[in-house]
């Protein structure tokens, strides 16, 4: 937390002169990031899961850039924290150690996830009419600190599947820990999407919707099945300093 805070403050100088240079505006942002990962493809979700989202704020810089009467770009410095906590009916849940085996498990699982991160968004505003636009861009991200562990209780684990495959619930593994923190990746990239409301010449309110386009997980990182995706929606306030 400390060290994205100094980022964010050690870049707000540059910006500053820039914007006043350039002529353009100069603006905080404060919002509540709502999101987490999700397996892809989409078919790997089992089936009975649930998932919560644990809302938590981020804070950013932007600067914006009037390009003509409808269309503006803006760049933005964000640091973000996603949380989210997961449930699901495994069976058969492989995972894989740097040998080749690997250990089934069959059973309930509780998974949470955390991921710190700064943002580096590049956007562009589409006027629809006054005090309404359109928002689409690309982001950048570097993962501070990340976490995923999980949780089986009530299962049965063993390095033979045709256990696993034929387990009867509830099993008698009270609860079994595992987490993959070691193996998240310092960086992503996505797209967004979204809606900003101009209260008035200075105050924006906005909703975007970001995509990740790269697993949250090293490349090399073959311990689960799938891959985890960011989705995540935020919802914030912006104020413009200047003109």
């Amino acid at each position: 937390m400390k060290r994205a805070i100094l980022i964010i403050l050690i870049s707000i100088f540059p910006i500053y002169v820039f914007s006043q240079e350039r002529k353009l505006n100069f603006y905080p942002n404060i919002a509540v990031d709502l999101g987490g990962a999700i397996p892809f493809p989409l078919s790997d979700i089992p089936d009975g899961s649930g998932g919560t989202p644990k809302p938590y704020p981020s804070l950013g810089i932007g600067s914006e850039y009037n390009l003509n009467e409808k269309w503006q770009l803006a760049f933005e410095i964000n640091y973000h924290l996603i949380a989210f906590s997961a449930t699901a009916n495994v069976v058969s849940q492989p995972f894989y150690y740097n040998d080749g085996s690997a250990l089934y498990f069959t059973g309930h699982t509780e998974t949470d996830i955390e991921l710190r991160m700064v943002e580096f968004p590049l956007i562009a505003f589409y006027k629809l009419k006054e005090g309404r636009r359109f928002l689409f861009g690309a982001y950048y991200s570097r993962i501070l600190e990340g976490r995923f562990e999980t949780k089986g209780i009530n299962g049965i684990y063993s390095p033979d599947k045709n256990i696993t495959d034929n387990a009867t619930l509830p099993g008698p593994e009270y609860t079994i820990e595992y987490n993959f923190n070691k193996y998240i990746d310092k960086y992503d990239y996505g797209v967004l999407i979204g809606y900003r409301y101009d209260i008035n010449h200075r105050l924006y309110l906005w909703a975007r919707l970001n995509v990740g386009f790269k697993s949250i997980f090293e490349g090399d990182f073959y311990n689960i099945d799938y891959d985890m995706y960011q989705v995540r929606i935020n919802l914030g306030i912006s104020y413009k300093l200047f003109d």
